[in-house]
This record gives structure tokens, C-alpha cells and sequence, in this order.
């Protein structure tokens, strides 16, 4: 069997007041076979797309898709843009595809090829589900709702300023406020995230930590930029809260400074993102080797978070997963028939071949791009 073609496809949805955009990957073979994949960088579609279309003749083609190590290790390393987002995200969705079709060619789910499920389900947080810089007791009324959904975790980011480096007192004072409605409305069993969205200085990070400490959050994601490894290590030897990162690295080689480092108690690489199935493996390897979590960050398409879940289960150190589809247009779940919804917290996977899901064609094409509107708005952060 060989690889034929490449054909990228685009498919939104709305979350809240704002649009989201994906970009799909479909791989097709001279017997009829295809993959999906996820190459969405949440901006820059086009530009990744078109990086697609220009790679398939160069690296795909003629190529055989059970050959997902040596396709994922040409271009990586024959790129000179490699470790960026566009490029990892493009090598990302086409990884997934890949991965998708070895599965459909083998007639088995994903996780059966990467060693078998090591858990009979997901437990899965929410994400999605509030609304930004909010009146505190309206973000406890929707976090009741959310536990009334099933769900036995949740993240959501309480500070919302438009002031990326300290915070006022008051800020500050109305963010713990949120934090301290939202535990005192879902109690002491449900687990809340804190997302930070690495907006802060070690010195505010700090503090914000420390002051919210006593909420005790699941995690602290993001308190600082991603790229200073010694800030974040230095956030974590002063905040008594797990620390979780790595939503905006890419490939294996910045986690393994953070792991290194001991900077950081739970990763949280993007599938469609940091470098795809193939790499994300490689990444939880890392991490199991200091005792270190995975909990992948999502904000994919139904197909990206296939990918993730199809992993997550053969993970010794998975911890949680992101989802977020029940908080999408109802196409998000209609358009991949066989893509699970939550109940209790948690997920379990299709039994399909491959990813387990089946595109929905007319719903894909029905929901295509959606240009960004100009001129500023505020957008919800998820």
C-alpha cells in the first residue's frame, strides 16, 4: 500500500461568544484506505495548511503509511523551521493521519499498537464552561451546572486581566474570590484547575500561589512564560500546588528540560501540536522516568482528542484529559460518528480501527472556515 495524496480540510464551531477553527488532514492510498488527522494551530490555518500541501509530494507520496517513525523523522529534520509551532503543528496532523490509517490497514484501535490499554476508561476535566471575568457567584452557578453534568473535575482561569506581567490587589482579591466561590459551590470532592495562562512574574506567581493555596487546586497551569525553565522552577519551589506546563512546547526537547529541572510536576503537550502520537509517546516517557504526570492540554478537534485518549490509556503516568466538546456547537460531536461523551467524569474509547471515529463528510463541509472578524474583541481563553 502506498500514500496517493494529502487533502487538508477546515471545520469550525463555536464555543461561548467566539469561534474556533481546525484544520483537518486526510490521507489517502491506492486501495482506498484514508487517515484523519489534527493539524490545528488555533490561528495561522492557512499558513500550516499550505505547508501540508507543499510537504505531501516532497515526504508522502510513494511513501508507505505503516512507516510513521522514518515519515515523522524525514521531516522533522529536514525542515529548517523545526520546533515551531506551524511546523511541528503541520508534522502533527499528519502523524495523527498516519496513525489513523496504520490502524484501519492493521484493523486494530491505535492503543492495541502502542501496547495496549492500561485503563478501561478516561477520566476526563472540564474546560469551556465559564464565563470570563465574571461576578464570582455567577462562576459558582456555572460550576454547579458543570458538576451537575458529571463531570469531577474543571479548569478555568480566574484572573482575566489585560495586564500580562503583576496584578493589582484588587485583581487579585477578585480572582481568589472566584477561586473560593467556585470550591465552596462543587465542595471538597471535585478537583478545580487554576489556569494562569502564563501571564505572570515569578513574583506575582508566586503570590497568587501561595494565596490560593488553601482552594487546593489540582494543579497551577502556566504561573509563567514557558521558555524560562529557572522561573518556572523557581514558582514551584515556593508554591505548595502541582505545577502543570507545556501547551505552547513543541517536540520532546523542552520537556526534557523541564523534566530535567524537576520545574514541574504534570506536562501537558498538545497532540496537534507538540509533535503528534509519535512524539507524545516519547514525551510521557520522559516524564515517567522522574515521576512526572501527563495530562495532555486539548482544545483539538474531535480528531485531535481521539488521538490523545487513544494514548492516554497506555500511559503509566496519565493523570487527567482535557474535553471540551460538550461546550462546542452539537456538530463538534454530530460530524465523527463514534466520538464518546462524557457521562460521570469520564470517557471510554471506541473499539474502532484506527482513531475509532468516522468523519461525517456533508457536517465537516457544512461547517468550513471561519475568517476572524476584525478589529479587537474580547475572546474567551480556554
Amino acid at each position: 500500500m502506498k500514500i496517493t495524496g494529502v487533502e487538508t480540510l477546515y471545520f469550525s464551531a463555536r464555543i461561548y461568544t467566539a469561534d474556533r477553527n481546525w484544520l483537518l488532514v486526510r490521507i489517502q492510498t491506492d486501495e482506498g484506505l484514508f487517515g484523519i488527522g489534527d493539524a490545528s494551530p488555533l490561528g495561522n490555518e492557512i499558513q500550516t495548511a499550505s505547508l501540508i500541501e507543499e510537504w505531501a509530494d516532497k515526504f508522502l507520496v510513494g511513501k508507505d503509511p505503516l512507516d510513521t517513525e522514518a515519515i515523522w523523522t524525514e521531516i522533522y529534520y529536514n525542515n529548517n523551521a523545526r520546533g515551531g509551532r506551524i511546523e511541528t503543528t503541520a508534522l502533527s496532523g499528519i502523524d495523527i493521519a498516519l496513525w489513523d490509517l496504520k490502524g484501519k490497514i492493521l484493523n486494530q484501535p491505535i492503543y492495541k499498537l502502542l501496547g495496549g490499554a492500561q485503563k478501561d476508561k478516561i477520566r476526563v476535566y472540564a474546560n469551556g464552561w465559564y464565563t470570563v471575568a465574571a461576578d464570582p457567584k455567577l462562576n459558582a452557578e456555572e460550576a454547579k451546572n458543570t458538576v451537575e453534568m458529571g463531570y469531577t473535575a474543571m479548569k478555568f482561569d480566574p484572573f482575566a486581566t489585560a495586564n500580562y506581567y503583576n496584578i493589582s490587589l484588587e485583581e487579585a482579591q477578585t480572582a481568589e474570590d472566584r477561586v473560593a466561590a467556585v470550591r465552596e459551590a462543587v465542595g471538597p470532592d471535585v478537583d478545580v484547575i487554576i489556569e494562569v495562562h502564563a501571564k505572570f512574574s515569578t513574583g506575582a506567581a508566586i503570590s497568587l500561589g501561595q494565596r490560593l493555596e488553601k482552594y487546593r487546586p489540582m494543579w497551577f497551569e502556566e504561573p509563567t512564560s514557558q521558555e524560562n525553565v529557572g522561573e518556572m522552577k523557581y514558582v514551584r519551589d515556593r508554591v505548595n500546588i502541582p505545577i502543570a506546563t507545556g501547551e505552547r512546547l513543541y517536540t520532546k526537547f523542552p520537556f526534557y528540560e523541564l523534566v530535567k529541572a524537576d520545574a514541574v510536576d504534570v506536562l501537558q503537550p498538545d497532540i496537534a501540536n507538540a509533535g503528534g502520537i509519535t512524539e507524545l509517546k516519547k514525551i510521557a516517557a520522559i516524564a515517567e522516568a522522574r515521576h512526572v504526570n501527563m495530562a495532555p492540554h486539548n482544545t483539538c478537534s474531535a480528531v485531535g482528542t481521539m488521538a490523545e485518549c487513544q494514548l492516554d490509556v497506555t500511559m503509566t503516568n496519565f493523570l487527567i484529559q482535557e474535553y471540551h466538546a460538550q461546550f462546542y456547537s452539537p456538530w463538534y460531536i454530530d460530524a465523527f460518528e463514534g466520538f464518546p461523551v462524557q457521562k460521570d467524569g469520564y470517557i471510554t474509547l471506541p473499539e474502532g480501527p484506527g482513531l475509532g471515529i468516522t468523519p461525517n463528510d456533508e457536517l465537516i463541509a457544512a461547517h468550513g472556515y471561519v475568517p476572524p472578524k476584525s478589529g479587537r474583541r474580547h475572546v474567551r481563553r480556554i
